[in-house]
């Protein structure tokens, strides 16, 4: 199909739906704050961080040849996962349906129906295909982020003792490692055997800024396996 979109793995045209037009690539709205400085004109625009973006709603206008085919999307289309459009058809993104689904009779004597569905985005796009971890055996190594964003990675780490961590221009202490614990930036969780350690890091967790990151450790470290989730706008 030319114009589609793919609903938690599963593309429109499997449940009689065709598009009449190519779904908008849409760059999400920053987080800002507008400020209103007394004697000042205008207003002082302050970002809330430096990757902060607001969710936003995608609008897809549908066609259906068939009433039972209708009945069938009002099921399907709900609830939340993952859609990809085809305008980025290597992205996908998490969604909600939340809105009404609407379906309308063309006309009298027209047995098709127009439709309308609305995905509540969240504004950062992952990869359709699994995404490869990576692995540094040597201080000093360069990792590349192809994303739009800073990632969050998800790092284990095959080692003992107290090290360092520094990647992406943050640096962290750990205690007592053991082979197998988890670093998790996004959680910002330390975890040993699934289960959530506290008191065994200082600093701050690590992330892949865009563009070339260096990843240097000290101590008995052998391996970083790196989970990278990279995300796009």
């Amino acid at each position: 199909m030319k114009y589609y979109f793919n609903w938690n793995g599963t593309s429109c045209g499997t449940k009689g739906i065709m598009l009449q037009s190519m779904p908008e690539i849409i760059r999400p709205e920053k987080r800002v704050k507008h400020i209103i400085i007394p004697g000042r004109s205008g207003e002082l625009t302050q970002q809330e961080g430096e990757y902060i973006y607001n969710s936003y709603i995608q609008t897809i206008p549908m066609i259906i040849y068939t009433e039972s085919a209708v009945r069938e999307a009002e099921q399907w289309l709900q609830g939340d996962g993952y859609v990809t459009f085809s305008c980025q058809p290597d992205l996908k993104q998490r969604a909600q349906v939340i809105n009404a689904v609407t379906f309308r009779k063309h006309s009298r004597n027209s047995n098709w129906w127009e439709g309308e569905v609305q995905f509540y985005c969240e504004p950062l796009k992952e990869a359709v295909t699994t995404e490869e971890d990576i692995e540094v055996t040597t201080s000093g190594a360069t990792v590349t982020n192809p994303g739009d964003v800073t990632a969050l990675p998800r790092i284990e780490i095959t080692g003992s003792g107290d090290i360092t961590l520094q990647m992406g221009g943050s640096a962290m202490m750990l205690y007592g490692v053991t082979s197998g614990m988890i670093v998790d930036s996004d959680t910002e969780w330390v975890l040993k055997n699934g289960v959530p350690q506290q008191g065994v890091y200082t600093g701050k967790f690590p992330v892949l800024k865009p563009g070339d990151n260096t990843v240097a450790f000290t101590g008995s470290v052998t391996k970083l396996t790196i989970t990278p989730r990279w995300r796009y706008l």
